[in-house]
């Protein structure tokens, strides 16, 4: 026995095709911006890149429930534009992009990468800051996620890179001030993810 009466039945088939191919031209769209906001950031053209980035996330903020559909997708996204926002130097609003990233989808917090970024961070902030208890409170958090990170994923070579540059930061403490100086400098010249405009931005799929 047929579920639908034979006169609903093309009606509703037209239906769904047509749902379907809206619902394809719309994710056909979506991840055209995600790749133009990345051939976007492989030239250099950041303004660019952080429009289409911000342009592909709106459909994430209309509908909160595609977060856990496009999982992999989303995630993508927001640390993609993360590290637009670390290579132009904005400090604040790379916390606050991680910050709206956790809210909307949780597991965002127990990722490598999240770690990553909130450590260099950290690491930044202590770099910047003339306050030396602020200083080595945002030097251990910056090492905290870094141990996090490499926790989840024990092979990037990247939060490696970065933990063992911390830790030389860290043991520097209590030097001589001008001869520690001149070796943390030394150091944070060879910090992972590089922010020299004279070297470019890496593809946002690479970290580093």
């Amino acid at each position: 026995m047929s579920l639908l009466p034979k006169k609903f039945f093309w009606p509703v088939l037209l239906a769904l095709i047509l749902v379907l191919s809206v619902c394809s031209l719309a994710y056909a769209w979506w991840f055209f911006q995600i790749e133009r906001g990345n051939q976007a950031s492989r030239k250099g053209n950041l303004d660019a890149a952080v429009e289409l980035y911000q342009a592909a996330e709106a459909p994430f903020r209309r509908l909160p429930w595609l977060v856990h559909l496009l999982r992999d997708h989303y995630q993508t996204l927001i640390f993609n534009q993360v590290r637009l926002l670390y290579s132009t130097g904005q400090n604040d609003e790379v916390m606050d992009k991680l910050e709206e990233g956790v809210r909307s989808a949780p597991f965002l917090a127990e990722s490598p990468q999240y770690s990553f970024w909130l450590g260099n961070v950290l690491l930044r902030r202590a770099i910047l800051s003339k306050n030396p208890e602020e200083k080595l409170k945002a030097l251990k958090g910056a090492l905290e996620e870094y141990q996090k990170g490499l926790a989840a994923e024990p092979d990037d070579w990247d939060l490696k890179y970065n933990y063992e540059l911390v830790k030389t930061i860290l043991s520097q403490r209590g030097q001589d001030k001008k001869d520690a100086g001149e070796k943390v400098k030394s150091i944070l010249e060879r910090m992972r993810p590089t922010t020299d405009p004279a070297r470019g931005i890496p593809p946002p799929e690479k970290r580093g």
